[in-house]
This record gives C-alpha cells, sequence and structure tokens, in this order.
C-alpha cells in the first residue's frame, strides 16, 4: 500500500512538473507570437505609409504632366501663329515637367522596392507564425498523447 502511494505520489509529481513545462513552453510561445504580431502590424503601417507618399508623388506626377501639356500647347501656338515669343517660355515648362517627372519616377521606383521588402518581411513573420502554431499544436497532442499513455 505504501509502495502504491509513492508511486502514484511519484506520477504525481512527475505529471505536475511535465504540465509546469507545457505551460511555461505555452506562456513563452503566446509570447512571440505576441511580439510577431506587432511587428506585423509595425511592417503594415510601414506599407500603408509608403503607399500614401506613393500616391501623393501620382499626384505630383500628374502636376508635372500638365506642366508639360501646357509646354506643348504653347510650343504648338506659336508654331501655328509663327510667333516665337512664347517658345522661350514653353521650352522652360517642358524642361520643368521632364525633369519632375523624372525626379518622381525614381522616388516612385525606390519607394515601390521598399514596399516589397516589407511586404517579404510580413509574408516571412506570417509564415514563422504559422509554422511555430502547427508545431505547437503538433506538441501539445502528442504531450497529450504520452500523458494518456502513461497514464494507462
Amino acid at each position: 500500500m505504501l509502495r502504491a502511494v509513492q508511486k502514484s505520489f511519484a506520477l504525481y509529481k512527475e505529471e505536475s512538473s511535465k504540465m509546469k513545462a507545457l505551460a511555461a513552453a505555452q506562456q513563452q510561445e503566446n509570447e512571440q507570437f505576441q511580439k510577431v504580431d506587432v511587428e506585423k502590424k509595425k511592417l503594415l503601417e510601414q506599407e500603408q505609409e509608403l503607399m500614401l507618399k506613393y500616391k501623393k508623388l501620382q499626384l505630383e506626377g500628374k502636376t508635372a504632366q500638365l506642366l508639360l501639356d501646357e509646354g506643348n500647347k504653347r510650343i504648338e501656338n506659336s508654331l501655328r501663329k509663327e510667333d516665337f515669343k512664347d517658345v522661350h517660355a514653353a521650352h522652360v515648362l517642358n524642361k520643368s515637367g521632364t525633369e519632375k517627372i523624372k525626379v518622381i519616377d525614381e522616388e516612385m521606383t525606390k519607394l515601390m522596392e521598399n514596399v516589397a521588402i516589407i511586404q517579404q518581411k510580413r509574408a516571412h513573420a506570417e509564415h514563422e507564425q504559422s509554422r511555430k502554431k502547427r508545431k505547437l499544436a503538433a506538441e501539445q497532442v502528442l504531450t497529450r498523447a504520452e500523458n494518456t499513455h502513461s497514464n494507462l
């Protein structure tokens, strides 16, 4: 009888330490998941900020296109009237619009490269989190199976 009680106590103690270890591991996993969630949220905010900048650049591009259109109209009118007084102003408008479009295009390219990098980081974080969740679930199933098997 004494041995049965001692054996029962030893099993209880072993089971208790397994449960504590499992709870600690689960707590650590939860903390890691929270960190990943915070990181994903931060990356999403960065991506949204970059996309707002991209839209602003698109509007600036439309403004630059208007400069080019105005310059072309002036050149067209000057040629039609054979009055070349306005050609210099048209040239300045075209040059300004072309330079502005070039700068905007470079900035938009850089922004989209940064967006792609952020999207890759987010996808990687989501993949890692998903992988860890599956691993944790599998470990919990194995632990339950071991506990069930050891109790039999």
